[in-house]
């Protein structure tokens, strides 16, 4: 380890000595980027690269030279960025034109959930279907896929993805699946992962009846007479899925390839995995043992059912790990569920419109004390809190919690984040910034599509609608933004949601209208969001994040410069190549 790190060093100290003898040839144009330098007559003086891209529009995202047009890379780590004739002086080996393509730092996906989201996607995927028949047909291709074996251990057909704003209140129908696929048990997980869709025989199997409770924390969606109806929301979901199939190691393992596969195909080299429990990050930490994994993790290890009894050994100091892929110092807690079960918590009542209760305010899924107690001890052992939260009461108290623990414990460099932030009351915007807590959007859902339109608005009105995902505010109010997709609940590709951040429509074109257009961010805070502001939230700021000499060579090649296009057309550009510690993961 020493000799590389000797021959690293040396490379580095050569590479600063060449551009700062490069640097006094040449000027800067008032824009950043570098003018052309001069060529040194000695070319056997150049540095050794393994690789150097060249002719490229290189938004760096370093505020120190944002621009430049070429990058040599040597052992995995940037040796210089520059301006082509000056890295074609200082540096020789293979080298790629990359023809005007724009290249930036790798992308960071600060909240997805790869592993489940790729067995789902291996399993009956619905997120394609767009219409109820289109849903329905989808299971019908999947049942005769996958028919029914007459096992009682091995005849349910799973998966999930399926559209919550294509059926009334949010709640599909057992029967629609009965007519579909007869006396099979299903379980489908909605595209929330709040929600599930069973059929009638999958609820016999569970043991669900009209005479069943209502579980702590979920609730079994019912028709007159109180019989299920076949969704179950939040803890609910729970009393199917402690009888469906175990998902095996080998199922984990092809989903997580599967997600790694995606991920790179859009750009993205550092993923936060939302959620983990052990068996996924055993996973994980399988796949960097043989040199399998794509991507850097951090994996935010689940607390159960939100609270304090999550599997904190896996946090212990030496459960943590040491590999240079795969961290496991963050903890997940889930503070309320969502708006469309109507299990988000918020400071005023619902509207009701269902008439459900009036008065209801959605449930916070821990109690204060138990929550105050949990984030305190979190902080103080050096774990990063990593919160669900999308009513504006959750996530007050989730800013409340972090602002006890500063105070019991005093400033700490943990890098706590809070994500979705569907609402935030206006008089906790600036808390974000100066409590240090990272506003985590998932910016994907910022548009008027049914989900708001059809579902939210009729449950909490137009003024609480015309200030959801406030990004453009909390940024303006001193806070941190960073971009996760919450995949599979939304795309993953960041461009798409980097588009719909800076323009509050959707990307895709097919739904008309701007939900809150003063909430929309620039271009550069959107990349910023994607790639410096997310690897310090990683804490891995030293080594990805920007390009710049010394750092991991994680970047993302496209085919259009993003700045260079209509904010319309920023989904349209493709990936042409992503790379991680310069090795070439796509394609």
């Amino acid at each position: 380890m020493t000799g590389k790190r000797d021959v690293i060093m040396r490379r580095l100290k050569l590479a600063a000595v060449s551009l700062a003898l490069l640097a006094c040839s040449r000027g800067e144009t008032g824009d950043g980027r570098s003018a052309q330098a001069a060529l040194p007559e000695d070319r056997k003086s150049a540095a050794p690269a393994d690789l150097i891209l060249t002719n490229a529009e290189i938004f760096t995202l370093d505020p120190e030279r944002p621009w430049a047009e070429a990058i040599a890379i040597a052992d995995g780590r940037i040796l210089a960025v520059g301006d082509a004739a000056a890295i074609a002086a200082g540096y020789r080996g293979e080298t790629v034109d990359l023809e005007g393509a724009m290249v930036l730092p790798g992308f960071h996906d600060a909240h997805s959930h790869p592993i489940a989201s790729g067995v789902q996607m291996l399993q009956c995927d619905l997120t394609a279907a767009e219409t109820v028949e289109d849903t329905l047909e989808a299971i019908r291709a999947c049942d005769r896929a996958n028919p029914d074996t007459d096992d009682p251990d091995d005849d349910w057909l799973l998966g999930g993805g399926w559209n919550l704003s294509l059926f009334p209140d949010a709640n599909p129908h057992k029967r629609l699946l009965d007519d579909v696929v007869g006396d099979r048990p299903v379980y489908l997980e909605g595209a929330d992962g709040h929600s599930g869709w069973v059929s009638s025989a999958a609820l016999a199997r569970a043991g669900i009846t009209a005479d069943t409770e209502d579980p702590p924390l979920g609730v079994i969606e019912r028709g007159p007479g109180g019989e299920p109806s076949g969704t179950l929301r939040e803890a609910a979901q729970g009393l199917v899925q402690r009888v469906v199939p175990e998902v095996t190691d080998e199922q984990r393992l092809e989903g997580a390839l599967a997600a790694l596969d995606l991920a790179n195909g859009f750009g993205i080299t550092s993923i936060v995995a939302a959620s983990v429990g052990p068996e996924e990050l055993e996973t994980w930490r399988r796949l960097e043992a043989q040199g399998r994994l794509t991507a850097r993790i951090v994996a935010s290890i689940r607390m159960s059912d939100g609270g304090a009894d999550g599997p904190r050994e896996l946090l212990a100091p030496g459960a943590r790990g040491s590999g240079a892929l795969v961290r496991a110092d963050a903890a997940k807690i889930f503070l309320d569920g969502v708006l469309e079960g109507e299990t988000a918590a918020l400071l005023e009542p619902y509207l009701d419109p269902h008439g459900k209760g009036a008065g209801r305010r959605g449930t916070l899924n821990v109690p204060w004390e138990d929550l105050r107690a949990l984030v305190a001890d979190l902080d103080a052992r050096g774990v990063q809190v990593h919160m669900h939260a999308i009513g504006d009461r959750a996530v007050r108290q989730g800013l409340d919690a972090l602002e006890a623990a500063r105070a019991a414990n005093g400033p700490g460099d943990n890098r706590h984040h809070i994500c979705h932030l569907q609402l935030v009351h206006p008089n906790d915007y600036a808390r974000f910034g100066e409590l240090g807590v990272l506003a985590n959007f998932q910016a994907l859902w910022a548009y008027p599509d049914a989900y708001i339109t059809d579902v939210n608005l009729p449950a909490v009105g137009r003024q609480r609608v015309a200030r959801m995902y406030p990004i453009g505010s909390i940024a303006a109010a001193g806070g941190t933004i960073v971009g996760g997709s919450d995949w599979s609940v939304s795309s993953m590709n960041p461009l798409d949601a980097i588009e719909t951040a800076v323009t509050r429509s959707d990307p895709e074109g097919r739904v008309d209208g701007v939900l809150n257009a003063g909430e929309a961010v620039s271009l550069e805070a959107m990349l910023a969001a994607y790639t410096r502001n997310a690897a310090y939230l990683m804490h891995q700021e030293n080594d990805t994040g920007t390009l710049a000499p010394g750092k991991l060579a994680d970047l993302v090649v496209l085919d259009a410069n993003l700045f260079e296009i209509e904010p319309a057309a920023i989904n349209e550009t493709r990936v042409q190549r992503t790379y991680l510690a310069g090795r070439q993961v796509h394609p």
